[in-house]
């Protein structure tokens, strides 16, 4: 053979070599990645309030400013119920409302909400375009349980 040909089967085998280890590397970084999905934590999924909750959210007004969100029905042994809503507006994208009611020992709620911001006295509405979804949980001696539902105003 000669030793030009010999230069070409040197270096031709170095670079097989070095695919060869680099498609091992690969592989075995991917098949970790893999692994490491695998035993990612499966979220917790609530149960949701039997069919006796009731709950409403209306406007109290022509021009949605303010909206009364009432609930009755509640599970015996519920502490607290955080609500949250949400809502596309015309000009600022998603929006929302969130808080927490504490009921200490009683069954029903109401609670009347802005649909805006407000500060130092002045307050500025959202003009709400199609629904506002409405999520409460419902916090006990229970656990947790969730409604969801979708209010037209």
């Amino acid at each position: 053979m000669k030793p030009e040909h010999k230069k070409y089967v040197i270096v031709g085998g170095i670079v097989a070599l070095l695919l060869l280890v680099g498609f091992f590397v690969i592989n075995n970084r991917n098949n970790s990645q893999t692994e490491v999905l695998d035993e990612s934590p499966v979220e917790d999924v609530l149960p949701t309030v039997d069919a006796s909750v009731k709950v409403s959210l209306e406007a109290n007004d022509a021009q949605n400013k303010e909206v009364t969100l009432s609930a009755s029905g509640i599970p015996s042994g519920t502490e607290s119920v955080e609500y949250e809503l949400s809502y596309l507006t015309a000009s600022q994208g998603l929006q929302g409302v969130i808080g927490t009611v504490s009921l200490e020992g009683k069954k029903q709620f109401e609670k009347e909400l802005t649909l805006g911001t407000c500060s130092s006295g002045t307050c500025v509405y959202h003009q709400v375009v199609g629904k506002i979804k409405l999520t409460l949980k419902f916090n006990g001696d229970y656990g947790a349980k969730l409604f969801e539902k979708e209010f037209g105003l």
